[in-house]
């Protein structure tokens, strides 16, 4: 297969990738989003309902298998492979030190209300960290949660480093950005749980709360936690108890607390095992 060598900084196709490794807006905008490294670009192989505009490739540091899984997407997808000049490709990496290969998608529309309304749900409240959002995508998917929400003001879902963090987890639920509060609660079918460790009920000596229907956890900023708001729309609130001494748990560590919760007191009351569900 033949590859277009790009080595100039002026164009067109560069300026754009530089844009979308380092503009929120950018990648709002275009709707597209920059993937790195093997595992994603496996991940998109994997689900064909993924448009692939374009493959890049590293001239110089790039294996044999970021090579042949390239070939084969670009094949697939109809989209045009792209040989960049190591300083090109570096300047538009998200990572340091990458194994050389890269795409860019186009975002998936955004599913409906139908889709995510009656089923077990994430919301994060102005979490701004993008390693935590992208833990915490990741976790929703392996505890079998369909949808992550997020609040204004939290890191957008598909920047280089949130994609990097979920690995792609993205293509295994149902993504909803920019939904604030008062419209979630309108449309959310189930009941909120709100993760705040400054009151409400200890999560481990708390009665089944998902045996009612559908719930969605809200998690909050690291350090201030859920917003006022956030707890003013929340139906339940649980703290997990943790040891003398230790201040807080990390909103992505706290996360997952939450959710194999759910997805183990799920599993117990159809007598399976949280990943036979």
């Amino acid at each position: 297969m033949s590859h277009l060598y790009i080595e100039s900084d002026a164009n067109p196709r560069v300026k754009r990738w530089k844009k979308l490794a380092t503009e929120l807006r950018a990648v709002r905008r275009e709707g597209a989003a920059l993937l790195e490294g093997i595992h994603l670009l496996q991940t998109v192989a994997e689900h064909p309902e993924v448009r692939v505009h374009a493959v890049m490739l590293c001239s110089g540091a790039v294996t044999e298998e970021a090579v042949d899984l390239a070939e084969t997407v670009s094949a697939e997808r109809k989209a045009p492979a792209f040989l960049l000049a190591d300083r090109i490709y570096s300047q538009i990496s998200p990572v340091e030190n990458g194994v050389g290969v890269m795409c860019e998608i186009e975002i998936p529309v955004p599913a409906s209300e139908d889709d995510w309304a009656w089923e077990d749900a994430l919301y994060l409240d102005g979490v701004q960290d993008a390693g935590n959002v992208g833990t915490m995508i990741r976790t929703a998917a392996a505890s079998g949660v369909k949808a992550v929400i997020a609040g204004p003001g939290t890191a957008g879902f598909w920047t280089p480093r949130v994609l990097r963090a979920a690995m792609g987890a993205h293509f295994s639920v149902h993504l909803i950005e920019g939904m604030n509060l008062r419209k979630f609660r309108e449309a959310y079918r189930g009941r909120l749980l709100a993760a705040d460790a400054r009151g409400g009920s200890n999560l481990f000596e708390a009665p089944d709360y998902t045996s009612a229907g559908p719930v969605c956890w809200m998690m909050g900023a690291e350090g201030p936690g859920l917003s006022a708001d956030a707890l003013a729309v929340s139906d339940e609130r649980y703290w997990i108890p943790i040891s003398p001494g230790v201040e807080s748990l990390n909103v992505g560590a706290a996360a997952a607390v939450c959710l194999f919760d759910s997805s183990r007191r799920r599993a117990l009351r159809k007598g399976t095992s949280p990943a036979a569900e």
